[in-house]
């Protein structure tokens, strides 16, 4: 995980962004803990990742009409 993570090199070009991605993986070990799921672990691992990602863009970038549309776009 850790080296599909670095090769994305988001962290290095979004400064803002947690690099959360150990946390991420142990979080869905909790959920997926048997050997049999590995693959899902590393699929949710992967769109936790980027959930965290669009979180911080959410909270860091956007004005409060983007936010708003954002929002409304999740909820529907």
């Amino acid at each position: 995980m850790s080296i599909w993570w670095n090769d994305l090199a988001l962290a290095k070009s979004l400064n803002f962004a947690r690099d959360r991605i150990v946390e991420c993986y142990y979080w869905m070990h909790t959920v997926h803990f048997e050997p049999h799921y590995s693959r899902a672990r590393l699929i949710c691992t992967k769109v936790i990742s980027f959930l965290s990602l669009l979180d911080d863009i959410y909270d860091n970038y956007s004005t409060l009409q983007e936010s708003q549309l954002l929002t409304e776009a999740i909820q529907r």
